[in-house]
């Protein structure tokens, strides 16, 4: 099973612990913090490298985006990594520091879409 980790940030351990217990041991998860244009570059790199699965932390218009291409394309939607923030007395438990803000990782979710609905312009 080979998988694509699209984000700035290497997969944490506790991560990488979690795909091997819903993949295999064998796992092989691909770092990719190479900047894209758009969605269609992704599902490029994604066919390109020949992976199964891909873990993915975008901004919210281009991840709906690639949910939408993902399903025209009979791709495997993306995993998101849910973190959380932690508050300062729960900071010895944190599985990443960044930015002076202390965060856990809680679970993978697959999303299976994403809908941005706008109210007003101007």
């Amino acid at each position: 099973m080979k998988v694509l980790w699209l984000s700035q940030h290497k997969p944490l351990p506790i991560q990488i612990e979690r795909l091997k217990a819903k993949f295999g041991e064998k796992v092989e998860v691909v770092h990719d913090s190479a900047t894209f244009t758009n969605a269609e570059e992704l599902i490029k790199r994604f066919i390109k490298g020949e992976y199964e699965d891909w873990v993915v932390v975008l901004p919210l218009s281009v991840l709906a985006h690639l949910c939408e291409l993902c399903e025209r394309f009979n791709l495997p939607k993306p995993l998101y990594p849910q973190m959380v923030v932690l508050s300062p007395e729960k900071e010895a438990e944190a599985d990443l520091h960044y930015r002076g803000r202390a965060y856990k990782f809680v679970k993978f979710r697959r999303v299976k879409r994403l809908v941005l609905e706008f109210e007003e312009s101007f």
